[in-house]
C-alpha cells in the first residue's frame, strides 16, 4: 500500500521542503502523523521518500571519538607538554591486541627502554621488558600505574 499515491502536489512539495531543510525520517514521519494526519511507520516513511524520488540531506557525521587503541597518554608532562625527565612513561594501546589479553600495548620508559604490557581476563597484569635488565625505578613505575588506570578506565574497563 503506497501513501505516495494518496498525497497531493502540495503535500509532496512540503515532504520534499523538510528533507531540504535537512530533516531525517523521524523528524518526518513527525511531521506527517502531526501535520496530515498520515500514521506511518518509519520504514514507511522510508518507502515513501523513495516513492517520491526525495532524497535526504547526508547527515554530518560527528567528530569521531579517539579510540582507546589510537590514544597515548604521558605522565608527569610540564604545562608546556615537555617530555623528559625522571619518572615519566608514555603507554599506548595496540590495535591488535595480544593474544589472551583484554588490553594490551606499549610502555616507553625513556631513553630507549621499551616494555609491553598486557591485562588478562583475570584482571592481571603482565609486563615484559625489552631489556631484561632493565628495572623501573620507583617514580617510573608509580607514573606507569597512574598511566595505566587513566588508559584502563578510558578504554571503559
Amino acid at each position: 500500500m503506497s501513501k505516495a499515491k494518496s498525497l497531493s502536489e502540495e503535500q509532496i512539495s512540503k515532504i520534499q521542503s523538510w528533507a531540504d531543510a535537512g530533516d531525517g525520517v523521524p523528524e518526518i514521519q513527525k511531521k506527517l502523523r502531526d501535520e496530515f494526519e498520515i500514521r506511518v511507520t518509519y520504514l514507511e516513511t522510508r518507502f515513501l521518500l523513495e516513492d517520491l524520488k526525495i532524497e535526504l540531506l547526508p547527515t554530518p557525521e560527528p567528530e569521531p571519538e579517539k579510540k582507546p587503541e589510537e590514544e597515548e597518554a604521558v605522565a608527569g608532562e610540564d604545562a608546556d607538554g615537555a617530555e623528559g625527565g625522571e619518572g615519566q612513561v608514555t603507554l599506548t594501546v595496540d590495535q591488535v591486541l595480544r593474544p589472551g589479553a583484554i588490553i594490551s600495548g606499549k610502555a616507553d620508559f625513556g631513553g630507549g627502554k621499551i616494555a609491553s604490557w598486557w591485562l588478562d581476563q583475570m584482571g592481571r597484569l603482565g609486563l615484559d621488558m625489552a631489556d631484561p635488565e632493565f628495572r623501573p625505578s620507583e617514580e617510573q613505575a608509580i607514573a606507569f600505574q597512574n598511566e595505566l588506570r587513566k588508559v584502563i578506565q578510558r578504554s571503559g574497563f
